[in-house]
């Protein structure tokens, strides 16, 4: 093959006298079918390396925990309460006091008669706005004796007391509080007076 060549070259040869030839040297060898020696520059310019392709594994972002704190829970303090008071003790009433007794009255009566005195409205007054409570009032009255009429004392004395009932009831004293009682002649008593008294038996003290 190499005289193939060269026989080619040397036909050429004139025509290219005239013309500048470049003659590469590669070129040759390879038409001579030599191989030009590849160079360690060469080789690695030109050896075709494989790329590798790095798989950038994207990994998705790990889940974040989100823990929820627990809510702060404040101590319950108890509410402050004032102790209880003693329950109130139930108001003491007092009783009413007591009124004073009140000392008898002595009514004089003008003798023989049965009308009442003058003065005898006032002074059974006291008697009356307590009697108004509800207290009884006895009328114990008297008269002289009579030695032709035994029973004129008794009448005598009858008529006095209801006189003096009489004023009673027109002071405030309900009639079935008021006890007339006649007592005609008793000795170690006036004879012609009527004894008015609070209670049953306040009259013959």
């Amino acid at each position: 093959m190499k005289p193939i060549y060269l026989a080619l070259l040397i036909t050429l040869a004139p025509t290219l006298a005239s013309a500048q030839v470049i003659i590469h040297q590669d070129a040759l060898e390879q038409l001579a079918g030599v191989m030009p020696s590849l160079t360690a520059e060469r080789v690695s310019a030109e050896v075709v390396r494989p790329v590798t392709h790095v798989v950038h594994k994207h990994l998705a972002p790990k889940p974040t925990m989100v823990v929820a704190k627990p809510p702060v829970v404040m101590p319950v303090t108890p509410p402050v309460t004032a102790p209880a008071l003693p329950p109130a003790a139930a108001p003491v009433i007092a009783p009413a006091p007591m009124p004073t007794p009140l000392a008898p009255v002595s009514v004089g009566f003008a003798p023989g008669s049965a009308d009442l005195p003058a003065g005898a409205p006032a002074a059974l007054k006291p008697l009356c706005q307590q009697a108004g409570a509800g207290g009884l009032v006895a009328v114990d009255a008297y008269a002289p004796a009579d030695a032709s009429d035994k029973s004129a004392p008794m009448r005598l004395s009858l008529s006095r007391a209801m006189a003096v009932r009489d004023a009673l009831v027109a002071c405030g004293v309900p009639p079935s509080h008021i006890i007339p009682r006649a007592d005609g002649a008793v000795a170690g008593h006036g004879p012609d007076s009527a004894i008015v008294g609070l209670g049953v038996g306040a009259s013959k003290q």
